[in-house]
Formats: structure tokens, sequence, C-alpha cells
């Protein structure tokens, strides 16, 4: 039985609760008012910057008009200005898992009760750990599921802010040689498969208390950093090439309107973060 809410409800309520479990959290996917983001630096919604050179309205007639890569510059070095520095990233990917409530179900002999489990997809899941490797301490892969299947349960608990206390997070290196997963409750135990094996995975607010013991850098080296070490994992493969190539028509390079853009720059990090980002289907979050 499939849960009664969309993954992307699930993601968002778990979002907005990151965000509670620090002091500064930054995520471009987010909009709530608990982080810190280019809203807050700029008093803009972060889709100005994130499209791209949009058109905007501007004036009674609502006439568009461009937004400019010198704006866009001067917009990067007020938002510099006014970061604090970050320690360690997040990524996690959500997974939507089925309920199962029949004794025949494959695994029922593991847990003899009702139980939920997702399956993981190869590719996507090599390159979840390459990140966290190649961030040397300096970021976390994990999957996060809820630990309730109806509508009533999620609103209920994004009510209650509840979310995440009632959601499972399996480390992606825990999970790393089993191509199914499953557990019969939140918090950070469960089963791979296919020959069942007991995995214990490090409880989701004791990664952050992990994630801030790391050495604090600016928020651009920070990020420029995080870019570097994303591409550089997809490169070291033939399906994480593929996605390079695929996103490359939209990656800000060269130059544009005659404006030389450098690879380096932060506004370049940040595009290549979040496109990067949603094209191997996880959330980003820094965490200060």
């Amino acid at each position: 039985m499939q849960t009664g809410f969309k993954e992307k409800t699930y993601e968002k309520y778990f979002g907005g609760e990151v965000a509670r479990l620090t002091t500064i959290t930054f995520s471009p996917d987010q909009c709530d008012e608990s982080y810190l983001g280019f809203d807050d630096a700029f008093r803009l919604p972060w889709f100005l910057l994130r499209r791209w050179f949009p058109h905007l309205r501007r004036g009674s007639r609502g006439c568009s008009a461009g937004l400019s890569i010198r704006e866009l510059d001067d917009l990067t070095a007020q938002m510099i200005q006014r970061m604090p520095p970050f320690r360690f990233n997040i990524f996690v990917q959500y997974k939507r898992p089925e309920y199962l409530l029949r004794s025949s179900a494959q695994e029922w002999s593991c847990w003899n009760s009702p139980y939920f489990r997702y399956d993981t997809t190869p590719h996507q899941h090599d390159l979840l750990l390459g990140i966290e490797r190649q961030s040397r301490g300096r970021a976390a892969t994990v999957y996060a599921s809820p630990a309730f299947w109806t509508s009533e349960d999620m609103w209920r608990n994004a009510a209650a802010q509840t979310v995440i206390s009632n959601s499972n997070i399996a480390s992606v290196d825990k999970v790393s040689s089993h191509g199914r997963y499953s557990y019969n409750g939140p918090g950070n135990i469960g089963k791979g498969h296919s020959e069942p094996i007991n995995l214990e995975s490090t409880r989701f607010e004791r990664v952050i208390e992990l994630g801030l013991t790391q050495t604090a850098l600016p928020f651009a080296q920070h990020m420029k950093r995080t870019a570097k070490e994303i591409e550089e994992t997809l490169r070291s493969s033939d399906f994480g090439s593929a996605i390079l190539r695929q996103v490359r028509p939209l990656l800000l390079r060269g130059e544009v309107d005659g404006v030389a853009i450098p690879e380096d720059s932060l506004v370049a990090a940040l595009q290549s973060i979040e496109l990067l980002s949603e094209a191997i289907g996880v959330s980003f979050f820094a965490i200060g």
C-alpha cells in the first residue's frame, strides 16, 4: 500500500524542520522563514536568482526587464557580506515507502508486524556515496522516509513539527550493499535486503551534531568547495558524466551578454549545486 500523501509534501515539511535542529541552515530549495537564504540576504525570492536572468515585472504596466550580470554580481556581493560561515552539508534523498500489512509480504518474517519498505537505485546510490567520500568529513548523505502512511498522519505531524521525529533515517553508507531497505517505525533502525541484515544508522540529530564539529569556512568558500566536490564525484562515473552532459546547457559558464562569468564564481557554484542536486534527486542543506 502506498502512502496517502505525495513525496513532495513530505519533503517540504521535513525540510522545514531541519532548520529548527541547528542555528543556521541554508538551502536553495526552502522558503521557510527559519532558513537563511536569498530571501533573507536580498529581500528577494530565491527564484529571481535560481531561474538565471529571468524577466521580472517592473512598474504598474507589468513591463518585463532583464536582470543583468552586473546586478547579479552586486547581489551576490551583498549576500557574502551577510552570510555566516558554514561547517557541513547534508544531502537528503526522500523515499516514499510502501506500507505492508499482510503476512504474505516478502519481508514479513523479519518483522512479524506491518512494516515499511523502499528500494534504492544503484547508480544514484553510488553518487551519494561518492559525494560523502569526496567531502572528507564535511557532508553526510541519508535516506529519509516517513514512519506513517495516511494523509491525516502527514498533516498532524506537520502541524506538530514532528515529521523528522516520526521518520526513519538511514545512512547511505549503511544501506550500501543492499538494494532494499525495510523498517517498522521511526528512528535509525532498519534491515537491508535481500539477505536480511540489521542496520543501525546514525541518528539524524547526531549527524548534525557531528557536522558542527567541522571547521567553519566563509560562505563563498564553503559553497565553491561543495560545487567542486559534486562535479568531481559525477565525473568519476559514466552515469554521473551523463548527468553533467545533460545539465551543461543550463550551467552558467563563459560569457553572458558579453560579460565574463568566472567558473569559480559564487554565482556559478550556487547554480551548479542547485542544478546537480535536482539532477540526482536530492535536497541540499548547508549547516552553519
